[in-house]
């Protein structure tokens, strides 16, 4: 945006021009200059050239941005784009573009910053993530799309490019501004005006590398201003000497993973020492433990589908005492744990069961049934399944060996034949792909059922537990009947 005379435009439009069409038949690599391709796997592979990434919100404009510096009207380009705000690019797309006959991979992303969706969010991190990994001959420049109208968001989302890929990435990166009007877009004044004080410190931490990407609404491929803006975009990308590699990225990765692990940890040490506490409050209140309650007599469906070490897939019912099924262990990762209690099961009686369902990121749907006063990993943490609120309440569902939250969609009731409930050591099971617990009735304090449970997971290390009955395990009952005459006095 630097202010050029007429002549200076035409000799930049006639370099522009030259560079997206007079080569395209010298050679079939050539030939590929300006087309977009899906980045899967044997796409990415082939990234030959530093990369040009485009970055931002979704729907914010990268895909309209790529085609101006392609050459090609903003929405008439290799990557598509539509008039709304919903994203349009779901995976990483890729095309060749040429700058002083230098090549380079620009790469159009998928939606960072989904506010909405949370898991869209995380899904996209991954695949820049991986795009990244393959960029062998690293990133010549980060393109950072941002809305104009930008508000107190911005600083999160710098700090989060800051924390994903580290504060060296700041000297890579270059703001494009998008919905800008005409006299914005025109005078370079005019845009200064509209910065905020936010704006303006991050644009001088970054030597105010920043341009307007032309509303397409408003210019065409005629207009002066469109090759101006596209030239000082592409004398910047030139302009940095060395590329970001992803052995930066890597390192930067490793440490947030380390530092990730560290507060895990300590908010691990956090819920031992308030289960403590808790463990001490009930001794101490005339022997209350509430906690104790087992007996409640429905747990899941029988048909509820539960993964064998292996990677079998059997109904519960078919589950027998030492089998290995997929949970979660203390390090809030996917393990199998041994079943050492069968604590009930009838196949004729009839139950009501709470059908909760979802939706997966790649659109399929689940769903599980279990009873409303069984216990799940609902909202961080384990709660009664009749707290589920469609559109409000996170599970944490299984997705590609992967623990990943997702939206509840809907919770409905069904009266279903049989019932069955079932132990693991590690008091976690994954039922129907999603996190839950295998306690229930009593109020949802994980660590401490489970450390009350410790007695009769300890015999059944030496005595193999043959149990099983509709009626409650003995054990239970009387941890029910004992929590039922404690709370009834009150």
């Amino acid at each position: 945006m630097v202010a050029k005379n007429q002549e200076e435009i035409e000799i930049i439009k006639q370099e522009l021009l030259r560079s997206t069409y007079s080569e395209g038949n010298s050679n079939s690599e050539e030939q590929d200059i300006g087309k977009s391709s899906s980045s899967d796997s044997e796409e990415i592979n082939s990234f030959r050239y530093p990369a040009v990434i485009l970055i931002g919100n979704a729907g914010v404009g990268k895909s309209t941005l790529g085609n101006w510096l392609l050459g090609y009207h903003g929405d008439g380009g290799p990557f598509e784009t539509k008039a709304s705000c919903d994203p349009v690019t779901l995976e990483p797309q890729t095309a060749l573009l040429e700058i002083s006959d230098r090549k380079y991979n620009l790469i159009d992303t998928p939606g960072l910053f989904d506010v909405k969706d949370d898991a869209r969010s995380d899904i996209a991190l991954t695949k820049l993530a991986n795009t990244i990994n393959h960029c062998s001959y690293g990133i010549q420049t980060i393109i950072f799309v941002v809305k104009k109208s930008f508000g107190k968001e911005i600083d999160r989302q710098i700090q989060a490019i800051k924390g994903f890929l580290g504060e060296k990435a700041l000297d890579h990166i270059l703001i494009a501004f998008t919905h800008v009007n005409m006299d914005q877009t025109m005078d370079r004044t005019v845009m200064k005006k509209s910065f905020n004080s936010r704006m303006i410190n991050f644009l001088n931490k970054i030597d105010n590398r920043w341009i307007v990407s032309p509303n397409p609404d408003l210019f065409t491929l005629e207009d002066d201003i469109v090759y101006t803006n596209v030239y000082e975009a592409k004398d910047i990308i030139e302009s940095f000497p060395e590329a970001y590699t992803t052995d930066m990225f890597n390192r930067v990765r490793r440490a947030r993973e380390e530092a990730e692990e560290a507060a895990r940890i300590k908010a691990q040490e956090e819920r031992l020492r308030a289960c403590e506490e808790e463990i001490s409050r009930l001794r101490n209140n005339a022997g209350i433990q509430a906690a104790r309650n087992e007996a409640e007599k429905q747990c899941f469906s029988l048909d509820t589908i539960v993964t064998l070490e292996g990677g079998k897939k059997i109904e519960m019912s078919e589950v027998r005492v030492g089998d290995k099924v997929a949970c979660v262990g203390s390090n809030n990762k996917v393990e199998y744990s041994e079943v050492y209690l069968i604590a009930h099961v009838d196949k004729d009686k009839q139950a009501e069961f709470l059908k909760v369902d979802y939706t997966k990121p790649d659109g399929t749907t689940g769903c599980l049934n279990l009873t409303s006063e069984h216990h799940l990993f609902v909202n961080g943490s384990f709660d009664y399944a009749h707290n589920i609120r469609p559109n409000d309440s996170q599970i944490q569902i299984l997705y590609k060996d992967e623990l990943i939250p997702v939206r509840v969609t809907n919770v409905s009731k069904e009266i279903r034949k049989g019932y069955i409930g079932i132990f693991t050591r590690t008091g976690t099971i994954i039922a129907d792909d999603v996190f839950c617990s295998c306690y229930s009735s009593c109020p949802p304090y994980q660590n401490i059922i489970h450390y009350i449970m410790a007695p009769i997971r300890f015999t059944t290390l030496f005595h193999k537990s043959n149990y099983c009955d509709s009626e409650i395990h003995p054990y239970l009952k009387f941890l029910y009947n004992n929590y039922k005459s404690i709370t009834g006095a009150f």
